[in-house]
């Protein structure tokens, strides 16, 4: 799903999210952004893996496994992206605005 980079101030190119549900009930939702060819990006997740609990979250700037930290989500995805996705979207492009403003 790409998102309308009207509300992005203008060093970001591109936003999308991406979702992965799995029958087992598993997800992956991803969010990316690019700026001046710089990739972003950051990942909620509900699996089972050796790092983390079952729901974690990896951050900005790439998502990686050492960053990643535990939380608890729904057990409805469509409330996980209610919830925490697209509020975390909203945060972002509210701090992306200011740190270009301020």
């Amino acid at each position: 799903m790409t998102l309308d980079v009207e509300y992005y101030p203008e060093p970001v190119d591109g936003a999308s999210l991406e979702l992965r549900a799995y029958t087992n009930g598993d997800f992956h939702v991803s969010y990316h952004e690019t700026r001046a060819g710089d990739r972003r990006r950051c990942r909620w997740d509900h699996h089972d893996q050796p790092h983390n609990a079952r729901d974690h979250f990896h951050p900005l700037p790439d998502a990686g496994t050492d960053a990643a930290v535990d939380r608890n989500y729904a057990t409805d995805l469509t409330r996980v992206i209610e919830g925490a996705v697209l509020p975390w979207v909203d945060d972002r492009v509210d701090a992306l605005w200011e740190s270009e403003t301020g």
